[in-house]
C-alpha cells in the first residue's frame, strides 16, 4: 500500500494547504497584495470579494472529490497488483474476486450483435483460461466508480471485494454531499458561486477532517486486507493444481 499512501498524503497536504489559505481569507476585509511589476517594489492591494471567496469554498468540493475517487481507485488498484504478483490463478481467487473477474469476462456478452462463433470462441477463452491456470488480470480499467463515490458505494466496494467497511461509517456521511457538489459544477449544473453560498469555510473545513479521517481508516482496511492475502482462498480449501 506504500504508492497509495505517498499519493494519499501528497494530495492530503495539497488540500491542508488549500484549507489553510482559505482560513486566511476568511474575513470581510481580506485583501490581496501583490507587485504591478517586477521593475519596482511598489505593491497593489485589492480586495477578495464575498463572491470570490464562496468560488474557493465551492472549489474545495472538486478538491476533496479528487482525493476521494483518487484513494479509492489506487487502493484497489494495490489488490489487483497483488493478485499478479503473488500469481494468483482462478482457482486460488477468493469467491469475491471470482465474482468480479467473470464479470469483467463476461461483460462483452451484453453486445446482442455477438455472433454465435464470437460467443463460442469468447467462452472458450475463458474456460481455457481457468483450465491452464493462467494468472488473473484484472486493472483500473475494471473499476467503475467515475464521478460516484461516495460512503455508499464504498461499502458496496468492500462488499464486492471483500474488505472489512470502516469502524465509524458516520465519519462518512458528508462523502454524498462532496459527490453531488462535485458533480453539479463538472456537469455545469450550478455556478461555483451557487455551490458555495451555502457554506462557510469553518463547515467545509469540517467535511476535510472528517473525509481525511475516513479515507485513512478504508486505507487501513485494504492493508489488512492484503497483509492477510484476503484475496485468496483458504489454502486448505485451494483445489489440487
Amino acid at each position: 500500500m506504500d504508492n497509495t499512501k505517498d499519493n494519499f498524503n501528497i494530495r492530503k497536504n495539497e488540500i491542508n494547504e488549500y484549507f489553510s489559505f482559505l482560513t486566511k481569507i476568511d474575513k470581510d476585509d481580506t485583501k490581496l497584495k501583490y507587485k504591478q511589476n517586477f521593475s519596482d517594489n511598489s505593491f497593489i492591494e485589492e480586495s477578495i470579494s464575498a463572491n470570490l471567496q464562496r468560488v474557493f469554498i465551492a472549489n474545495s468540493f472538486l478538491i476533496l472529490y479528487n482525493l476521494v475517487e483518487s484513494t479509492i481507485r489506487n487502493s484497489i488498484v494495490e489488490i489487483y497488483n497483488k493478485i499478479q504478483e503473488d500469481e494468483i490463478t482462478y482457482n486460488l481467487l477468493s469467491e469475491n474476486l471470482k465474482k468480479i473477474w467473470l464479470q469483467k469476462t463476461t461483460k462483452k456478452f451484453k453486445n446482442n450483435n455477438l455472433s454465435e462463433k464470437t460467443i463460442q470462441d469468447n467462452i472458450k477463452s475463458i474456460i481455457e483460461n481457468i483450465v491452464d491456470n493462467e494468472i488473473i488480470e484484472l486493472t483500473k480499467d475494471d473499476i467503475d466508480i467515475s464521478g460516484n463515490i461516495d460512503a455508499q458505494k464504498i461499502r458496496d466496494l468492500a462488499k464486492e471485494i471483500g474488505f472489512d467497511k470502516t469502524d465509524d461509517e458516520r465519519k462518512g456521511a458528508n462523502l454524498v454531499t462532496i459527490k453531488n457538489k462535485r458533480n453539479h459544477l463538472s456537469h455545469g449544473d450550478f455556478t461555483f458561486y451557487d455551490i458555495g453560498k451555502d457554506y462557510t469555510i469553518r463547515e467545509i473545513i469540517n467535511y476535510k477532517n472528517e473525509t481525511i479521517e475516513y479515507l485513512s481508516n478504508v486505507i487501513e482496511k485494504i492493508e489488512i486486507f492484503i497483509t492477510n492475502k484476503e484475496y485468496k482462498i483458504q489454502q486448505n480449501l485451494a483445489p489440487n493444481r
